[in-house]
């Protein structure tokens, strides 16, 4: 597994970094160490909704919903997260009852969020924050989490959110919003991780579906990834 992960690795140093490059490897990491969740965000919330930007995730629809972004947004803001080089640190969310409501740890624990490390990745001018769940206590060593964090800053290094590439047609936005539904997320669930209504996210993707000269979603994500859009 480390000598594939170092390949990956390896392979995507000469090109644009996608939102799929970096949830599979999160992901790799995330089965290999068992049960275990991420989510990944923007550690600066937008200036317009004070929310934080959900890069990449595997949380459920539910556990998004019932903690909710404005909690997920407090979570990313508390002061407990590790700089790379520091031993990464769990914590029972009893323990961050300080930055979350008793309503947002309970549902943290209800969804098995049982031990959360949050890891800093500063990235060039932007910096972001990993969140990594275990069902139980103990179930992830500091040494892969480690490794996990410093293969993230590398691959966060390489990718370019505001970026436009040559001929690429698509927003940011539509890109994101396109992103979400190849993951299999519905306008109902994208609409809580990015923040709009689930109109305003199907607006996004029938967009995205006209400027790709796609015939229908599938088509368009096809395209996007082929391209490597997404």
């Amino acid at each position: 597994m480390a000598t594939e992960t170092r390949e990956k690795r390896a392979g995507l140093h000469n090109k644009a970094v996608t939102r799929r490059d970096i949830s599979g490897f999160a992901r790799d990491y995330c089965r290999s160490a068992g049960n275990a969740a991420y989510l990944i965000a923007e550690a600066t919330p937008d200036s317009v909704s004070g929310m934080t930007s959900v890069l990449v995730s595997n949380w459920s629809f539910d556990t998004i919903e019932d903690v909710g972004l404005p909690a997920i947004t407090r979570l990313i803001e508390s002061s407990v997260s590790t700089f790379p080089g520091t031993p990464p640190r769990g914590w029972h969310p009893l323990a961050l009852a300080a930055f979350l409501a008793c309503d947002d740890v309970a549902n943290l624990c209800v969804h098995d969020h049982e031990e959360m490390f949050l890891l800093k990745l500063p990235s060039g001018k932007k910096h972001y924050i990993a969140v990594i769940s275990g069902t139980e206590a103990t179930a992830l060593d500091s040494t892969g989490l480690s490794r996990l964090q410093m293969g993230l800053c590398h691959l966060l290094s390489g990718f370019k959110s505001e970026a436009v590439a040559v001929g690429e047609p698509l927003s940011e936005r539509e890109r994101e919003c396109l992103y979400w539904a190849s993951e299999g997320k519905t306008a109902d669930e994208v609409s809580l991780i990015i923040n709009v209504s689930s109109n305003t996210v199907n607006s996004y993707v029938a967009h995205a579906i006209h400027k790709l000269a796609a015939r229908n979603r599938a088509m368009a994500i096809a395209t996007a990834i082929r391209n490597h859009l997404i």
